[in-house]
């Protein structure tokens, strides 16, 4: 398992004044992987956040992209943009640039992770603003690697990842309860999110199907961000949010899209910053166990003779 250990010395510019401090990389180990539901990428954690540093990591499947290293109420995490589209090679087949994220974050030893999503909304209920911390998910044709281990190639013998609850429970619950308390909208504290390829919304009928199946809400990326974080062994939930019906729920226009995102974002990006500096508070109570199981020997030859 590569980790990076040491220190790691960082210089500060202010003022045309040089000063060097250090920081303890491997003291870090919560991320943000931003989403629609944090608003402008760029933007993220503006007047609220202090930038420390901005690197990459080469990985097995590459250089990762720009990783932030920001602090918040003393409280330092990583960033990282949008998915980790921000320095995707032009023409490259999608997917991989999540597998250099996803690899990035475990390299560096992240062992708790946040993000979110905005979606459309298929349950009728659901109206744009509302926030959704969902439980469980339902992938559609994906075309991305569905194993981040296998394309990275990284082994993690004995351990099988476990999707009997495939967003972090402990994580969820931190989530409710501070969307709760801050957020003035409807927060539903569960729900199924859809995810198909991204590229093109949806069509009434394949909502209808979505319904069906036991959809609550659609998007494009969170459910790849689950599978690798489960696979890694990083826990992960995420803040999602209605940014308008869903195809053939109800009319709507890119304007309500935009509109919506915008006030999402005003509260989404201050909830899940509060979320980072309360992870010690459930750090020494989390179920290792809900996350992957432990085993001997191989599928077929149970003894590891």
């Amino acid at each position: 398992m590569k980790r990076l250990n040491g220190w790691i010395l960082c210089l500060t510019f202010a003022v045309g004044l040089a000063s060097t401090f250090a920081i303890a990389a491997d003291d870090i180990d919560i991320a943000i992987v931003g989403g629609t539901s944090f608003g402008h990428a760029p933007d993220f954690g503006k007047g609220l956040v202090e930038v420390e540093r901005t690197f990459t990591v080469s990985t097995a499947v590459g250089e990762s992209p720009p990783i932030y290293q920001m602090r918040y109420n003393d409280q330092s995490f990583y960033y990282v943009q949008m998915h980790g589209v921000e320095n995707k090679p032009e023409g490259e087949a999608d997917g991989w640039h999540f597998v250099r994220t996803w690899v990035a974050l475990y390299d560096l030893g992240v062992k708790f992770v946040f993000g979110g999503a905005t979606s459309g909304g298929i349950d009728p209920e659901y109206e744009i603003g509302d926030m959704v911390v969902a439980d469980d998910f339902i992938i559609i044709g994906s075309h991305r690697p569905q194993n981040v281990l296998r394309a990275a190639k990284i082994s993690r013998p004995g351990i099988f990842p476990n999707f009997a609850a495939p967003f972090s429970e402990d994580l969820r619950k931190l989530l409710i309860e501070i969307a709760t308390a801050k957020y003035p909208g409807e927060v539903y504290e569960k729900g199924v999110m859809v995810q198909d390829d991204p590229g093109r919304f949806e069509t009434p009928a394949e909502i209808r199907m979505m319904r069906v199946m036991g959809g609550d809400h659609v998007s494009h990326n969170v459910v790849t961000e689950t599978i690798y974080a489960r696979q890694l062994g990083i826990h992960f939930a995420a803040l999602n949010s209605i940014s308008n019906p869903a195809v053939g729920v109800r009319p709507f226009k890119y304007e309500d899209m935009q509109n919506g995102v915008q006030q999402i974002a005003e509260y989404a990006v201050p909830i899940v910053l509060e979320a980072v500096t309360r992870i010690d508070e459930i750090r020494g109570s989390i179920d290792a166990d809900a996350i992957e199981e432990a085993y001997e020997g191989t599928y077929t030859k149970p003894a590891n003779d």
